[in-house]
């Protein structure tokens, strides 16, 4: 069975960042893209649906994982499984809130990583990135704070400062992960 590295960590953190880093670098791990109701962005690895078919493709079972955050629905395809059954390293950005079902539905497959940065490097980002006003970023940086104090038996990637250290770490974690 393979390795499903679960990405979880507030809006601005870096994790579509790193796992196009890892997806560079790495080309025999296998960065599953996420379904999700809204346009993606550029820097994003997602497939963009309508409510409609979003809701059709879980009617027919075909999210391994899906789960609903700010008023959008997400959802991992049962391509994972497969990669899975295939001794692959799949890295995948998570959410919190769905934990507790990849726990149940990946078992020892999955480990959960939560990616961490200051406030101010988070702050910084998401101005830059601009889909936030002030106020919103302020709740999310609050939920980071949330997020960064829970969870405290799950290892933790800082990507606060250069992408190549962040992408070192994950690497030295797959490694552990594989032999493990």
């Amino acid at each position: 069975m393979g390795c499903l590295i679960y990405l979880v960590g507030a809006s601005g953190v870096g994790k579509d960042t790193l796992l196009a880093a890892a997806r560079q670098r790495y080309p025999e791990w296998l960065v599953a893209h996420r379904y999700v109701t809204r346009e993606s962005g550029a820097s994003e690895n997602s497939v963009s649906l309508t409510t409609e078919e979003f809701m059709a493709r879980r009617r027919a079972g075909l999210f391994a994982l899906s789960w609903e955050a700010h008023g959008l629905h997400y959802g991992l395809g049962v391509e994972l499984d497969a990669w899975l059954a295939r001794d692959r390293v799949v890295l995948v950005n998570g959410s919190r809130r769905a934990l507790p079902s990849a726990r149940a539905r990946f078992g020892a497959a999955l480990t959960p990583v939560v990616m961490t940065a200051s406030d101010e490097v988070l702050r910084a980002r998401l101005r830059r990135r601009g889909r936030e006003d002030e106020a919103e970023i302020e709740a999310r940086l609050s939920r980071h704070r949330e997020l960064r104090d829970a969870l405290p038996e799950v290892p933790r990637l800082d990507n606060g400062g250069p992408l190549d250290l962040t992408l070192a770490a994950l690497e030295r974690l797959v490694d552990g992960e594989v032999m493990a």
